[in-house]
């Protein structure tokens, strides 16, 4: 969907656009090189800033999993702390009466940081740039000024939707950005594992892995075996916080 100046504040439904984008996975912002493609990134940025949604990659990420009554607080630390501990964070989400939930933190996160995640105020996106009409005259000139204006900031892909020039590359791209990974599953007992993967975040544990699979599983894990290439053996056990690598297979036994 379209974004316009204005879009922020309601104009041309634009609040349903950013609200779209809130809530998706990652972002491919498409702007047309036969006019001026840094005008244009400018003004889609500076809506989407109004409406805090970031495509600058912070620090840190803070998820908060709200959980039912009786499961208590679990933090973990998959990165650091910085300027605060760990008590002082387990107090400040109590303070917030944040007290039966998984919290997950990476990254270098502060106090502000787990702050702004319980109330979500900005939220970051991964995001592409496609560069869209690559094959009409002059597109190359404005090419050149769209990656200096954006520098390493966010990937820029030169495509022509019309010729089909650069569509190969989104998908590789996307992926990387998007910082995902493949996993695999194999249930007891059988001897070959599934070769369809459940798609998690990078950094993501067997605890995810089984949240994503069915809610029973996440509530009556009992532990996993893993094959990695990474391990020195495999299958090795791992209990539920094992933080998982592309490729990993997985055989998870409940209680």
């Amino acid at each position: 969907p379209a974004l316009m100046e204005g879009s922020a504040d309601g104009r041309a439904w634009g609040l349903q656009t950013l609200g779209i984008a809130r809530n998706a996975d990652g972002l491919i912002i498409v702007v047309d090189l036969s006019q001026d493609p840094v005008k244009q990134l400018s003004l889609i940025l500076g809506e989407m800033g109004r409406a805090r949604i970031s495509t600058s990659k912070p620090r840190s990420r803070v998820e908060i999993e709200r959980k039912y009554m009786g499961v208590g607080l679990r933090i973990i630390v998959l990165g650091r702390l910085v300027d605060c501990t760990f008590g002082e964070v387990e107090r400040l989400l109590k303070g917030y009466n944040v007290t039966d939930a998984f919290v997950k933190i990476y990254g270098e996160a502060t106090l502000n940081d787990v702050e702004e995640a319980i109330f979500e105020t900005m939220v970051y996106k991964p995001t592409i740039i496609a560069a869209n009409k690559i094959d009409v005259d002059g597109a190359e000139g404005n090419l050149k000024l769209l990656r200096a204006y954006v520098g390493n900031k966010l990937p820029v892909i030169a495509v022509s939707a019309v010729a089909g020039a650069g569509l190969e590359k989104l998908g590789e791209t996307l992926f990387s950005t998007l910082q995902i990974m493949r996993v695999y599953t194999k249930e007891p007992n059988e001897k070959e594992y599934s070769k369809k993967p459940f798609i998690l975040k990078k950094g993501s544990t067997i605890y995810d892995l089984a949240k994503s699979i069915h809610s029973d599983f996440k509530q009556n894990f009992n532990f996993a075996r893993v094959w990695s290439k990474r391990l020195m053996f495999s299958p090795q056990k791992a209990g539920a916080t094992f933080r998982l690598e592309d490729g990993d297979i997985v055989e998870i036994h409940l209680k």
